[in-house]
């Protein structure tokens, strides 16, 4: 029977589709397929006036009006929705709840202003660090918590745990009793770096992490992404005006809040890099080139393993991965280009691997297979004549092989650069051996000589 009445979330119940209420929508977010597509369908996470948190679920054929309908932050007089009682199958939920609204093609919402309800911009549901743990055994809820960043890492390159090569950020928080890790991966990573190196922010940091995932490795606690994740640094919270006024009060004396200015990574002349000396085995170096020439041959890319990410090889007409010992139907394709670039003291082959290469063309192997109908994209041509600034890293074999075939890790346009003025810290050792051991670029390629002139 309909009813005038706008209900709490925490009333609303499956058995009719007549419910109203006025909720903030304060998130959203897309799954991922195994292979890293992006779902078309969505969730929002939203919140009530009684501070009660519900996530609805947007089908893929609703995406584009739903996408018009609502704005993250906004308030709004939802209609005509679905209640669904969720299961002991889903799992990782956002919030502790037992049901979630699914929103249909009768699904109606008119934007009420912000003068004519009090509804928070924010909720967490935040844990005691400490008790994590208990999380920890359990698959069905995501956890809210935050703490002050006592150690940081920056975001690098690393093989995970199930060998598959990804972004990463680390770090360590504490919350006055119990310090945890918290691991950033892959987009979230990036986003986070982002804002690090572009916000003006206050020193200690205080993190909150919501719908983070809890797990263990190797007995120590940590907190990583899951596809609802978000991140707040210093956010408007009393949480975090509570643990700053702790600081301030040296309630964490023991800790070291300052953080260490990172290594500069120097820049040299080609021909300076052509001379280095062993300490700079496995570091970064910075030079200003101009790209010479781009080495145009049909295989412009190199695909991997879905599985393991290892290169695969073709075998019979197929791709085929010897780690895994099968065929690869849909393998996974990864930019793989080399460069001929000068300055006015000489010139280097450098091997332009994925990440460099998005970098600088905000495009994907796939998008390019697709815009140049497989043959070889010209636009990959575009590079050449420009002036850059890349970071290389040294390799033994650079050093005491004298090889000449230099891997870039990033690359700027233009000779204008600045390294970010961003602290950086280090985890502790342990840490860092149970997350698995850096790779030295973005993407390994098992025979980089193919790619020489």
């Amino acid at each position: 029977m309909s009813t005038n009445r706008y209900e709490s979330l925490r009333n609303v119940c499956k058995g009719r589709t007549d419910w109203k209420i006025k909720v903030r929508v304060i998130r959203e977010w897309r799954g991922r397929s195994v292979t890293g597509e992006v779902f078309k369908n969505y969730n929002m996470l939203l919140l009530d006036a009684k501070n009660c948190r519900m996530q609805a679920f947007v089908p893929a054929f609703l995406n584009d009006k739903m996408q018009k309908m609502f704005t993250i932050g906004k308030i709004y007089a939802v209609t005509n929705f679905q209640v669904k009682d969720l299961t002991s199958e889903d799992k990782w939920r956002s919030v502790n709840m037992d049901r979630q609204i699914l929103f249909t093609n009768q699904t109606k919402a008119r934007e009420i202003q912000e003068n004519e309800v009090f509804i928070q911009k924010n909720m967490f549901d935040f844990f005691e660090l400490q008790e994590l743990a208990k999380l920890a055994e359990q698959n069905l809820y995501l956890a809210d918590v935050v703490g002050v960043v006592i150690k940081r890492d920056r975001i690098r390159d690393v093989k995970s745990r199930n060998g598959k090569d990804q972004l990463q950020v680390r770090m360590k928080i504490t919350d006055g009793k119990t310090k945890i890790n918290v691991i950033f991966w892959d987009t979230l990573a990036e986003e986070f770096q982002n804002a690090i190196d572009t916000q003006n922010l206050e020193y200690p940091l205080i993190l909150i992490v919501s719908s983070g995932k809890v797990g263990k490795w190797k007995e120590e606690i940590d907190i990583s992404n899951f596809s609802p994740t978000f991140f707040y640094i210093n956010y408007p919270h009393h949480s975090v005006l509570h643990l700053r006024k702790m600081a301030q009060q040296g309630k964490f004396a023991n800790e070291n809040f300052i953080p260490q200015t990172k290594k500069v990574v120097q820049m040299f002349t080609v021909n300076e890099i052509r001379n280095l000396s062993e300490e700079y085995i496995d570091e970064e170096v910075i030079c200003q080139v101009t790209i010479k020439d781009v080495q145009e041959i049909p295989k412009w890319y190199y695909s991997v393993c879905t599985s393991c990410y290892k290169q695969s090889a073709m075998v019979d007409g197929n791709d085929f991965c010897s780690k895994c010992n099968r065929i690869i139907p849909y393998p996974d394709k990864r930019f793989g280009i080399c460069v001929l670039a000068s300055d006015n003291t000489g010139s280097l082959e450098i091997v332009m691997m994925d990440r460099p290469i998005r970098t600088i063309l905000a495009k994907r192997v796939y998008q390019l297979e697709e815009e140049y109908n497989k043959q070889y994209p010209t636009i990959l041509k575009t590079l050449q004549g420009g002036d850059y600034t890349m970071k290389l890293m040294i390799s033994k074999e650079n050093i005491e092989n004298k090889e000449e075939l230099f891997l870039a890790t990033d690359i700027f346009r233009g000779f204008k650069f600045e390294e970010p003025s961003v602290h950086e810290e280090t985890l502790i050792k342990a840490t860092e051996q149970s997350m698995g051991e850096q790779s030295g670029s973005t993407y390994q390629l098992d025979n980089m000589s193919e790619l020489k002139y």
